[in-house]
């Protein structure tokens, strides 16, 4: 099993933006990177195939990838979703379950954009089309600094404010800032989440542990080509440019 998966934010233009520069990906670049990596034989799977294969209780396609994004901007449903569907490309959110219909307000402090976030409903129409819900905690804290006492809240309490909206309980899981520790990862495992992922660059392969999935970040400055050499160069981990920092 060898598994690679993107980690996108907003697919926007905000090269204006102070803060969300490189984590606004413009919608014709987008289309671009896309494009360019199905005509270099990558293979876009949906959740159930990664999961299983996770499981050992399946196969995945040669260059296997797992498209996700963070946060759910109203962009996903206005601008991903055609491109995806035009294209049979599934893929997962994972989303801020206190800011549903808000704003990304944790991007305030750094003078960020304000950002739409989807709600319930606009959630509703995203997995209608092969984008499935998963969690990013409630508030969009860093776990690594959110006192133990409230880490179940963050982790647990996302997954059933989700289900409370009328969303299917999400399986999967993504670390604000992709900051996380073993710690962390037990709670989202004893939550009942199959799977959490990280933003540490890298490879997914049979012992890989479902609760720190690597993922390969795609910023606003990644070309077709230079997006095609970060995955292939994803297994060599010093060999990646040092990520973004998210703000």
């Amino acid at each position: 099993m060898r598994l690679r998966i993107l980690a996108y934010h907003a697919i926007a233009d905000l090269g204006d933006d102070p803060v969300l520069a490189e984590y606004g990906v413009p919608p014709h670049l987008f289309e671009e990177q896309l494009d360019a990596l199905l005509a270099a034989g990558w293979s876009f799977v949906d959740l159930d195939a990664a999961l299983a294969a996770l499981a050992g209780e399946g196969a995945l396609p040669r260059r296997a990838l797992l498209l996700s994004f963070d946060d759910a901007y109203v962009d996903l449903l206005e601008q991903a979703c055609p491109i995806l569907a035009e294209r049979g490309i599934p893929g997962v959110v994972f989303v801020v379950a206190g800011k549903l219909g808000g704003t990304n307000e944790w991007d305030n402090k750094g003078r960020a954009t304000t950002i739409d976030l989807l709600d319930a409903d606009a959630l509703r129409a995203v997995a209608s089309q092969g984008i499935e819900v998963g969690s990013h905690t409630v508030s969009h804290r860093p776990l690594t600094k959110v006192p133990e006492a409230d880490l179940e809240e963050e982790i647990v309490g996302a997954a059933t404010m989700l289900e409370e909206a009328g969303l299917p309980r999400p399986r999967t899981f993504s670390y604000p800032y992709g900051e996380w520790s073993p710690a962390i990862a037990e709670v989202a495992r004893a939550a009942g989440y199959e799977a959490s992922f990280t933003v540490e660059p890298g490879v997914v392969k049979e012992k890989t542990d479902p609760h720190a999935l690597p993922r390969i970040e795609v910023h606003a400055s990644d070309t077709p080509r230079r997006l095609r050499r970060k995955l292939h160069m994803a297994s060599w981990r010093k060999a990646l440019p040092v990520r973004f920092m998210y703000p």
